[in-house]
C-alpha cells in the first residue's frame, strides 16, 4: 500500500496528522502545498490524500484537477480539508470532506474507512 499524502500549508496540522497516522501504523508523505504535492505524487502513487482546500502555490481544487486528469492518480480517494463552508467544496469529486476544525478520532476512522488497517511492519 501507498504513503497517505497529507498536504496543507498549515506546518502544524501536517505535523500533527502526520504524526498521529504514523503512531497508528500509516506511511505518510507531507507536502506544504499543492504544486509539492504532485510532486510526491510523481514519485509515488499515494493510498490516498488528506487535502487542505486553501493554500498557495495551487490550491485543492486545482490538484484534484490535475488528479483528475492524471490515468495513475484519478482513482486515488482524496479527502478535502477545510474550514470553508460546505458549499465551495461540496460538488468536488472526493471520497470524504473533513471539516476544519476536526477530531482526532473521527480522521481516523474516515482514513480506516477509505484505506482500511495499516499494513504491518516487519
Amino acid at each position: 500500500m501507498g504513503p497517505v499524502l497529507i498536504v496543507d500549508d498549515e506546518f502544524g496540522i501536517v505535523e500533527a496528522v502526520r504524526d498521529l497516522l504514523s503512531d497508528e501504523g500509516y506511511r505518510t508523505v507531507t507536502a506544504l502545498n499543492g504544486r509539492e504535492a504532485l510532486e510526491r505524487m510523481a514519485q509515488e502513487r499515494p493510498a490516498m490524500v488528506l487535502l487542505d482546500y486553501m493554500m498557495p502555490v495551487l490550491n485543492g481544487p486545482g490538484v484534484l484537477e490535475s488528479m483528475q486528469k492524471d490515468p495513475v492518480l484519478r482513482d486515488v480517494p482524496v479527502v478535502m480539508m477545510s474550514a470553508s463552508p460546505p458549499e465551495f467544496w461540496q460538488h468536488l469529486p472526493c471520497a470524504a470532506f473533513l471539516p476544519k476544525p476536526f477530531d482526532i478520532d473521527q480522521l481516523l476512522a474516515m482514513v480506516r474507512r477509505i484505506i482500511g488497517a495499516p499494513t504491518l511492519r516487519h
